[in-house]
C-alpha cells in the first residue's frame, strides 16, 4: 500500500466521518473509494462497517455529556434494530443496482420535504416510552436494522426520519441518537461478516486506516453540531442528500472522480 493511498484513505475518512455524524450517506464515498481501489464489492460492503462503527462510537461519546441522548430509548429500540441488522447481514447479496438507486433517490427527495415541512410546526415533544408506542415503532427500527445490515449506505437517513417523526426528537437530539443507534447495530453486522470470514485480512486494513480519518471527521462534526445547533445540522443534511441523489442519478460519478485521484 503506497503512501498516497494511505493519505487518500485518511482524508476521505475525515470527510465521511463529518458527513455521517451530522447526516448520512457518507459511506457512498467510502464504497466508491474502495471499488476504485479494486476491492471487490462484497469486501467493500464489509470493511465499510469499520469506519461506521468507530466514528459513530466516537461521536456518541462526545454527545454523551451534553445529555442529548435518551438511553432508555436507545437500549430498548436497539433490540429490533440489532435483530434486523443480523438478518440483513446474513442475507447480504447483490440486488439490482438501478432499482436500488431509483428507490434511494425517492427516499432522499422525501427526506428533503420532511426536513423543511417538519420545522414549520411547533416544537414537538419527545414521545413517552409506552408499551403501545414501542410496538408501533418496533417494525420501523427492525426494517432500518435490516437495511443497515444488508447495504449500510443511507441507513442514517431512515433513522433520521424515524427519530424525528416517531420519537419526536429535534435535529440535534436526532444527530446524537442516530450515531448511538448506528454504533449498536453495526456491531452485530461486523460480527456476522467476521464470522463468515469471506473478506481477506488485507482489506480490513484499508478499513482501519480509513477509520482514523473518520474519527477526526466525527470529532469536528459533533463539536460543530453542539455549537451551531439545529439549523447547521439541517443544511448539512440537505446538501448531502442533494449530492447523494446526483451521484445515484449519474449526474456526478464519485467512483470515477476517486479513481482519477488515485491514478
Amino acid at each position: 500500500m503506497s503512501f498516497s493511498i494511505i493519505v487518500l484513505l485518511v482524508l476521505s475518512g475525515v470527510v465521511v466521518g463529518f458527513i455521517n455524524t451530522l447526516s448520512a450517506g457518507g459511506t457512498v464515498i467510502s464504497i466508491a473509494l474502495y471499488l476504485a481501489m479494486g476491492i471487490p464489492a462484497q469486501s467493500a460492503n464489509a470493511i465499510n462497517r469499520i469506519g461506521v462503527l468507530i466514528q459513530n462510537g466516537f461521536s456518541a461519546a462526545i454527545f454523551y455529556p451534553k445529555h442529548l441522548i435518551n438511553y432508555k430509548h436507545v437500549l430498548l429500540y436497539s433490540l429490533p434494530l440489532m435483530l434486523g441488522s443480523f438478518v440483513g447481514a446474513m442475507m447480504a447479496v447483490k440486488i439490482d443496482e438501478k432499482i436500488f438507486n431509483i428507490c434511494f433517490v425517492i427516499v432522499l427527495l422525501i427526506m428533503i420535504v420532511f426536513m423543511f415541512a417538519k420545522r414549520k410546526e411547533h416544537k414537538q415533544a419527545e414521545q413517552p416510552l409506552t408499551l403501545k408506542h414501542y410496538f408501533i415503532c418496533f417494525p420501523f427500527f427492525l426494517l432500518a436494522g435490516f437495511y443497515g445490515g444488508f447495504v449500510q449506505t443511507g441507513t442514517g437517513f431512515l433513522l433520521i426520519a424515524i427519530l424525528g417523526s416517531l420519537l419526536g426528537y429535534n435535529l440535534l437530539q436526532t444527530t446524537a441518537a442516530k450515531n448511538t443507534f448506528m454504533m449498536f447495530y453495526t456491531i452485530i453486522a461486523m460480527i456476522v461478516f467476521l464470522i463468515r470470514g469471506e473478506v481477506e485480512l488485507k482489506y480490513w486494513i484499508y478499513g482501519l486506516i480509513h477509520s482514523l480519518g473518520a474519527i477526526i471527521g466525527a470529532y469536528i462534526a459533533a463539536k460543530y453540531a453542539i455549537k451551531k445547533g439545529n439549523q447547521f445540522v439541517r443544511w448539512v443534511i440537505v446538501c448531502v442528500i442533494i449530492l447523494t441523489a446526483m451521484n445515484l442519478l449519474g449526474v456526478i460519478d464519485l467512483k470515477i472522480i476517486l479513481k482519477n485521484l488515485i491514478n
